[in-house]
């Protein structure tokens, strides 16, 4: 398996494109923040100073948006473009145990969005510190067990939408299906939100961004998103296994 992964990597890096594109993810992500943290005069009709730390905070992670989007692409993209181009084949006659090779991308494809997260979340937190201190108000500290939680919470989001995304490509044998699928269960709840409180109730504890929500902290008291830290984790690591069961299923039935 580790000879596996390895190899899975060298495939990403191995283009230019690709390493110049998970830069410029980081980079617009970073970027993006910046914007949102910096012109909230416009945005919010505040100066900056009139916010909170952890407004500031919020703001920056903002980016974090960005580089999931980008992320679900890259990954999509990534995967689809071996079925495309045939070298799917090549690396079953290398890897012939199509479990093991469905494996190796999503432990793969989870270590590199694990990276970017982390990368991409320090830069936001270290940007808002920035902002913070220049205008001379309080740091958020690491030490305050919201902000823990906060920053948690963001990080797991471009992982787990990264792992769905390899499940995704194998399921529909698509990127464009894969991408389809990841950000209209990224997007759904915005539009059940605007049904009536029951049916919010009913829809939103389904899907992942409840539990993303949840586990950083930022549910209001009596939502329907509102979940406890362990029916979180439990609803993610549902997402994953179903979709992750669906497309291994169909992946060792298909005809390559």
């Amino acid at each position: 398996m580790r000879n596996l992964i390895r190899s899975e990597f060298k495939k990403i890096f191995f283009l230019k494109s690709s390493r110049i594109y998970i830069l410029t993810l980081i980079v617009l992500s970073l970027v993006l923040g910046l914007i949102f943290s910096l012109t909230t005069n416009v945005t919010q009709g505040k100066a900056i100073t009139d916010l909170s730390s952890m407004d500031v905070l919020s703001a920056n992670m903002l980016g974090v948006d960005l580089a999931n989007i980008m992320l679900i692409i890259f990954t999509a993209i990534s995967i689809s473009k071996e079925f495309s181009t045939k070298l799917i084949n090549v690396s079953l006659v290398i890897t012939p145990n199509r479990k093991k090779f469905f494996l190796g991308k999503i432990i793969t494809f989870f270590l590199l969005s694990t990276a970017i997260s982390i990368i991409v979340v320090i830069l936001a937190y270290l940007a808002s510190q920035l902002i913070l201190t220049v205008n001379d108000m309080p740091r958020v500290t690491l030490q305050d067990l919201a902000v823990r939680q906060f920053i948690l919470g963001v990080m797991t989001m471009p992982i787990f939408y990264a792992i769905i995304t390899v499940a995704a490509v194998f399921l529909f044998n698509s990127g464009a299906g894969a991408i389809t699928f990841s950000l209209g269960v990224m997007a759904l709840p915005a539009l059940i939100k605007m049904f009536s409180n029951s049916i919010q109730r009913t829809l939103l504890p389904v899907f992942p961004q409840s539990a993303i929500h949840s586990l950083a902290g930022v549910v209001k008291k009596g939502s329907g998103e509102s979940l406890g830290t362990i029916a979180s984790m439990c609803l993610l690591l549902a997402w994953i296994i179903m979709t992750s069961l669906a497309a291994n299923a169909k992946f060792q039935k298909q005809d390559i």
